[in-house]
């Protein structure tokens, strides 16, 4: 079984701990508790969009971005070792 740690996740004001394997699990999981997402209908998309809500891009994170959370996921484990 693979080591598992506690993470403080937060949204705004709120704070939730969370027991996982990695940053990322820890994340979805408060992620998917507070989020939630569906293909809009054209109805939806008319309404969001004469409203001014703005499509956005969907993008992976940047490769720096990962090695970046690799080097700081690297770094907890060094602190709670």
């Amino acid at each position: 079984m693979k080591q598992q740690r506690i993470y403080l996740v937060g949204h705004g004001q709120t704070m939730r701990l969370v027991r996982a394997t990695h940053r990322q699990q820890a994340v979805g999981h408060v992620a998917r508790s507070i989020i939630h997402a569906k293909v809009a209908s054209q109805d939806e998309l008319v309404e969001a969009l004469s409203k001014g809500i703005a499509i956005e891009k969907a993008t992976n994170p940047e490769q720096t971005d990962l090695v970046d959370m690799a080097e700081r996921e690297s770094h907890e484990a060094d602190v709670v070792a």
